[in-house]
């Protein structure tokens, strides 16, 4: 800003083009008028008006997508020898090889949860009874879903992006298509199907995990004094079918969001194989982001509420 002998005040601004050019500070100054506020008014709702456009229509894509994964599941003839050496090999790579990682990661947070729980109660001179219906809620139904499934899309989803972006690229997936190879039954779905299997699976572990490593650690460290069998007598009394309705969905839906999204970022790249390490990144956002989000919905559609707070 910069002040003239005629005592205007004067913006220095930078054009598009590029040249600077002075603007009187009044025109920035000045209060808008209804007109102005309404025109400002109306770009915002146009702008998140597009924006919620283009979030539909990329969930029904992707809820198209899974449901072409499971219709092409259900014909027999679906499942060639190709296609069962895809789905078993994708099998092995994100639910049993990553059994190690879901169980390391899983013991420390069940060891953060549990423990530091119970050191709070016995800090306040309070039962470590008490915390075995909150622990079994906070695990089943938010903790283990979720753990399985960042550990899938850290070590598979974005594998399964790269690699399908790399067989676009280099123009594997045209050759497949000039023999009559369908690259969605072929690649597309055991991939899905594979992601998906492998949360449901892996939250059941992750789940044992943290209760299983939780009390271990409370009780050598002297903050949980029940016995095991009490404690366990104590978890099974809190289960409910309930509990099951709302961890098998979420599980297996959050799990096929994950594996469509990567599948479809993969195939979106258009460019080099610089363009892959990006695509592959976007594509895990998308699908952590799709993850959060279905477990705050279905939580919104079962209980009514996310975590502590009532919404419904």
């Amino acid at each position: 800003m910069s002040i003239h002998s005629d005592g205007l005040a004067t913006l220095v601004t930078l054009r598009a083009s590029g040249e600077i050019c002075l603007v009187p500070a009044s025109r920035y100054l000045t209060p808008p008028n209804q007109w102005q506020l309404g025109r400002r008014f109306a770009r915002t709702t146009e702008l998140i008006g597009k924006r919620f456009i283009e979030t539909l229509k990329v969930v029904i894509s992707l809820l198209a997508l899974i449901w072409a994964v499971f219709f092409i599941a259900a014909s027999p003839r679906s499942w060639t020898p190709f296609t069962r050496l895809v789905f078993a090999r994708q099998l092995l790579f994100t639910a049993v090889d990553g059994l190690l990682v879901a169980m390391r990661i899983s013991a420390a947070v069940g060891v953060l949860v549990i423990v530091q729980t119970a050191m709070w109660l016995d800090a306040v001179g309070a039962t470590t009874e008490g915390i075995t219906p909150v622990l079994w809620k906070a695990v089943i139904h938010e903790i283990a879903p979720l753990i399985a499934s960042l550990v899938v899309i850290g070590r598979s989803g974005i594998a399964i992006s790269t690699e399908l972006a790399t067989m676009l690229v280099s123009g594997e997936l045209e050759v497949l298509e000039s023999q009559g190879i369908d690259p969605m039954t072929t690649l597309i779905m055991p991939r899905v199907l594979s992601v998906t299997l492998s949360v449901f699976c892996l939250a059941i572990v992750v789940a044992t995990t943290m209760l299983v490593t939780g009390y271990m650690i409370g009780w050598l460290v002297g903050v949980i004094h029940i016995p095991w069998a009490n404690f366990l007598e104590k978890l099974l009394y809190e289960v409910n079918v309930l509990d099951f309705v709302f961890f098998v969905p979420k599980t297996i839906v959050a799990g096929a969001f994950a594996g469509a999204i990567c599948c479809a970022d993969g195939l979106t790249v258009r460019g080099t194989m610089a363009d892959i390490p990006r695509i592959a990144s976007r594509s895990g956002i998308h699908a952590m982001t799709a993850v959060f989000g279905v477990s705050a919905i279905m939580s919104i559609l079962i209980y009514g509420r996310i975590l502590v707070f009532k919404i419904l």
